[in-house]
């Protein structure tokens, strides 16, 4: 197992605490479409919430919602077109990022609810 991949692990696990934590509850983690995937679908009392998750490390010199390009969140918008497509529902969609900044063995969450829309 890569660095990389476990970091991204670790984040999505910090990330799906964090929102737990919020009161919003899983419905989906790593949902997959062909080639299409969500990093974790979440729900609330008004919305259903896909998320993407984005984990660094301390001193990366990038923003989390600098990189989910346009390409990026196009993909994310198909795949949660697929989603629905399975599985309709009457509630809002939204579309948030999580940051998961690591430092050492600790985690730092920054949260962006509505970083986008289904427009890209």
């Amino acid at each position: 197992m890569n660095e990389k991949g476990e970091l991204g692990r670790a984040g999505e696990k910090k990330a799906l605490d964090f929102l737990l934590g919020l009161g919003q509850t899983l419905v989906a983690q790593n949902w997959r479409y062909g080639h299409l995937e969500i990093d974790l679908i979440t729900e609330d009392r008004d919305a259903v919430r896909i998320i993407e998750v984005k984990t660094l490390h301390e001193g990366d010199n990038f923003s989390p919602l600098d990189n989910v390009t346009k390409r990026k969140r196009q993909r994310i918008i198909a795949a949660a077109k697929a989603f629905f497509g399975q599985n309709p529902s009457s509630k809002e969609v939204v579309f948030d990022v999580v940051a998961v900044v690591a430092s050492g063995d600790d985690f730092n969450v920054e949260y962006y609810p509505y970083a986008f829309d289904a427009l890209g």
